[in-house]
């Protein structure tokens, strides 16, 4: 019973040393992997903006393959600007088109830091009731 008493009272933790070298150790392996960290994470922003650009792009389209909405649209270019500091919100036959394909008038903001800082959506009408759509992604 002495001896259990005795290496109980000799086992006081972890020394100074190897606190030390733990946190130098997590702090390598930290450096080393947060820029991966972050490249991923803006991979992942770049995607979504994307994604926004794509889906806005497919409601437009959708509502321009639609006759008697294409009748009303005016001919000529109307644009679509997203950027990164303002949300932009869309009008007119834009809106129209996005509020009947269930998207919110209230467009996203870019949440990329670097790739681009804004996208323009350009719709071109023509007199025939052609509805075409191109983008300025990189």
């Amino acid at each position: 019973m002495n001896n259990l008493k005795e290496t109980k009272l000799n086992n006081k933790g972890f020394s100074l040393v190897e606190l030390i070298i733990v946190i130098a150790i997590m702090a390598v392996l930290i450096g080393v992997l947060a820029p991966q960290y972050l490249k991923y994470v803006e991979k992942s922003r770049v995607s979504t903006d994307r994604d926004n650009v794509t889906s806005i792009e497919s409601a437009l389209q959708v509502w321009a393959a639609d006759p008697d909405a294409t009748s009303v649209f005016p001919a000529g270019n109307t644009t679509v600007q997203l950027s990164r500091t303002a949300s932009a919100t869309a009008t007119g036959v834009v809106a129209d088109a996005l509020t009947n394909a269930g998207i919110d008038t209230e467009l996203p903001k870019l949440t990329n830091k670097q790739t681009f800082a804004t996208v323009t959506i350009t719709v071109t009408a023509d007199s025939n009731g052609t509805v075409k759509l191109s983008n300025d992604l990189p």
